[in-house]
């Protein structure tokens, strides 16, 4: 006698066939979301340190997957998420830690300040094709054209200027 099956219990034994194990998991997608956990931490040791919490998370939860075709998607979905965390605490740690030192966002600050008071030490000829092709960011020929002045001698004001600049901060050190 032969039995007759809904789609649904095809469908049900073929996903009970293709059920990944997590030897086959972790053999499969490691590279994935190792490249993936890299390009969110810019770091390859907190990237492996990820990598191996989210195999952990994926394979506690292993049992849930319905879909194997989608298995790939939910890993990578995984480890977007533990990457988030991941600069969630490195964030709050990091504000901790930060609260007596000085961040180098405030060194930046202070050197473009010093470059901004060192521009404004500039003669005007200097100040002006500075200005114009550095900060508001015009090539030769427009920053040229604003002061009515040929190319060339907006490069060679750009050389010279640069060469001014560089002495007055080099006074400042």
């Amino acid at each position: 006698m032969t039995e007759i099956l809904s789609d649904k219990e095809k469908r049900g034994q073929l996903e009970a066939v293709k059920a990944i194990t997590p030897q086959e998991l972790v053999r499969q997608y490691a590279q994935d979301v190792l490249g993936l956990c890299i390009a969110h931490t810019k770091n390859f040791h907190d990237s492996e340190d990820i990598m191996q919490d989210v195999f952990i998370k994926a394979i506690s939860k292993l049992d849930t997957v319905k879909d194997t075709s989608r298995t790939r998607s939910w890993l990578m979905q995984i480890a977007r998420r533990m990457c988030i965390d991941y600069h969630r605490n490195r964030q709050a740690t990091h504000e901790q830690v930060s609260e007596n030192i000085e961040s180098p966002t405030d060194n930046k600050n202070k050197r473009i300040e010093n470059l901004h008071n060192a521009i404004s030490q500039l003669p005007e000829e200097y100040r002006e094709p500075i200005t114009l092709y550095y900060l508001n960011g015009q090539n030769c020929s427009a920053a040229a054209k604003a002061i009515g002045i040929s190319e060339e001698a907006i490069r060679t004001r750009l050389v010279r200027a640069r060469l001014k600049l560089h002495e007055i901060l080099s006074e400042e050190i």
